[in-house]
């Protein structure tokens, strides 16, 4: 399974679809005419930490925004009922991508609510590998036989004259 972010954003907005399913879902933070209540998915700085071999930890900030219609009497209420559902929906993520499924466990949730919007975070921290391009050995060379443990030890303890000398 190849991680991919958009992949990511697909399986975050799979996870909100579920939970509500006539709230609209969007990627885009330029979204013009967004229909309300919706939600958005931003992702926040992200930062990579090399691991063993060829694999690194990726630790990726998720910003869901939930924005509700303003000068309404019971908005701070529907936005912490939202805030309280998010908490469970969000433990971990069904991550989806091509029929195959794998869950992805969120770190740091938290929520606030700020200007009339509610700001969803939580951190995942997947572990992601790079293929492998060293190329395969295709032949080896191959001497065979048996080595004598007498050769190794005559060759060991030869004893010479010691250092040759000019005479003068």
């Amino acid at each position: 399974m190849t991680f991919t972010l958009n992949d990511m954003v697909n399986s975050v907005a799979g996870v909100l679809k579920e939970r509500w399913p006539d709230v609209k879902v969007y990627n885009n933070p330029k979204q013009g005419g967004a229909t309300l209540p919706c939600f958005f998915v931003f992702f926040m700085p992200t930062e990579m930490y090399d691991e063993m071999d060829r694999r690194s930890r990726r630790e990726i900030g998720i910003d869901v925004v939930y924005l509700v219609k303003k000068n309404i009497p019971d908005a701070f209420d529907q936005l912490t009922e939202v805030a309280e559902c998010l908490d469970e929906c969000f433990d971990s993520i069904k991550y989806k991508q091509d029929g195959e499924t794998a869950f992805i466990r969120t770190f740091e949730r938290e929520w606030k609510i700020d200007e009339g919007k509610l700001h969803y975070q939580f951190v995942i921290k997947p572990i992601v590998s790079q293929p492998d391009s060293t190329p395969a050995i295709e032949t080896m060379d191959y001497k065979g036989g048996i080595k004598r443990a007498e050769d190794n030890e005559r060759k060991q303890f030869q004893v010479t004259d010691g250092p040759r000398r000019n005479k003068v």
